[in-house]
């Protein structure tokens, strides 16, 4: 059992997330300071680093203790090594969108304790939507417990994959990709978006391939919560594999993305 006042942390989380949400609006249309990192379609901006620092000082007010981990920069030497909890932030998930003046940019916080995500909180300050949820206690879209649809089968399926980043050259210098053989398959390049659209109940599930646990913590915790399923496994690259979906169609994806993809 958690020793954690999760009722208060989850405030704390919301709150962050809102204060960071804010200032992406804010600086959007601005000078970004747009840089690139691991390759020429990695994109950060000087907002990124702005919007990761505001939501780690928050929650240090009330958690001075507690570790994070960041896409940001190093923040491993923040709080207290021997701590239990470690907060998980993806301050601006979809950069690239964000820097294209798309509103379907948002932030992604989660709490683990002992390894084990406890809380989440996803946040897109344009259309002014919270995914809300700790560990027993359901999701919440808007305050609004979420419904997942009731999935028949792939066939029935839309799903959402970060498909560039899992695209492979062939020998004419092509990019083609795998897909399992769903109803659609789409891309909205923030992952806070295609898991949000699963928690609205207009999409059923996603995949990802070489993502990182910032991108993927919240939104697997939330529609688990949700009453879907998810499974992600770090792979060669130290990066995730990833299968997240409403139940009727779990296994399915599980085996597409663990056996096929």
């Amino acid at each position: 059992m958690s020793t954690i006042d999760l009722k208060k942390a989850l405030s704390v989380a919301v709150e962050a997330a809102a204060l960071a949400g804010a200032h992406a609006v804010k600086r959007q249309n601005g000078e970004l300071g747009i840089k690139t990192k691991a390759s020429p379609r990695d994109f950060v901006t000087e907002v990124d680093q702005e919007c990761q620092d505001m939501i780690i000082q928050r929650i240090q007010k009330d958690f001075p203790d507690h570790r994070f981990l960041g896409e940001e920069g190093d923040v491993s030497g923040i709080g207290d090594a021997s701590s239990p909890y470690r907060w998980i932030i993806d301050p601006i998930d979809g950069t690239g969108v964000f820097i294209h003046g798309r509103d379907n940019f948002g932030n992604l916080i989660a709490l683990e304790e002992n390894e084990e995500v406890i809380l989440a909180v996803m946040h897109q300050p344009r259309s002014k939507d919270f995914f809300t949820g700790v560990k027993g206690g359901g999701a919440f879209w808007n305050d609004k417990k979420v419904t997942l649809r009731e999935t028949k089968d792939l066939n029935d399926a839309i799903l959402c994959c970060n498909i560039i980043n899992r695209a492979k050259k062939n020998s004419d210098g092509v990019l083609t990709v795998t897909l399992p053989a769903a109803a659609s398959v789409e891309n909205y390049g923030a992952a806070v978006d295609e898991f949000g659209k699963i928690l609205r109940g207009e999409n059923d599930g996603a995949f990802f391939e070489n993502i990182s646990l910032w991108d993927i913590a919240a939104g697997c915790f939330l529609v688990t919560e949700a009453g879907g399923k998810a499974e992600y496994r770090k792979n060669s690259k130290g990066k995730y594999d990833v299968a997240c979906s409403t139940t009727p169609i779990f296994e399915e994806l599980k085996k597409f993305v663990f056996e096929r993809m």
